[in-house]
């Protein structure tokens, strides 16, 4: 798999599909090398627009869901993620409050 930045990726624009704080800090992040694997994983399965649940990005990576956890706050506090209206799960049925790409 080659290297290719999650802008390229998704195809975001710098100036209309992502606040440009968003995508600094994910800039900042990606040089920073704070982007761990896990993470990176996550991130290339979530789609702009589509919100998920802990469960649903656990089925969609193979990623544990006690790790998917961990991981998504870490997201959340790098400004990379964040939460939305609540929505029952696909997976569960129980309420959630899913996750977005910021």
């Amino acid at each position: 798999m080659t290297d290719i930045s999650l802008t390229e990726l998704f195809g975001w624009s710098k100036k209309t599909d992502m606040q440009s704080t968003s995508l600094e800090a994910y800039n900042e992040i990606q040089y920073d090398g704070t982007l761990q694997r896990q993470e990176k994983q996550i991130l290339e399965k979530m789609k702009r627009g589509s919100d998920y649940s802990l469960q649903e990005l656990s089925e969609l990576t193979g990623i544990a869901i006690n790790a998917v956890s961990g991981r998504c706050n870490g997201l959340k506090k790098k400004g990379v993620l964040q939460c939305t209206e609540k929505r029952k799960c696909n997976i569960t049925g129980k309420t959630i409050k899913p996750l977005i790409l910021k």
